[in-house]
């Protein structure tokens, strides 16, 4: 596998994990503080992307490296 493969894969699996659990969170623990429902899941939306946002620079900056350790030292 190369390291542009891997990247995106990890990067996609990071996205779909974090989505998951936000998502659950926000379903189980969620309360509407705003004034409307509306208002409430736009919130979590802005957050949830802001979230995955944030996790998907570290996929980006670490995995290469995290490629490196695994596959690379193989070829």
């Amino acid at each position: 596998m190369d390291k542009k493969k891997f990247v995106k894969r990890a990067a996609i699996w990071v996205a779909v994990i974090a989505a998951a659990v936000i998502t659950t969170l926000g379903l189980c623990f969620g309360r509407v503080i705003e004034g409307s429902l509306a208002a409430e899941v736009g919130k979590w939306v802005l957050m949830g992307v802001l979230v995955i946002g944030i996790l998907e620079g570290f996929v980006y900056f670490l995995g290469p490296l995290i490629w490196h350790f695994t596959y690379g030292k193989r070829q």
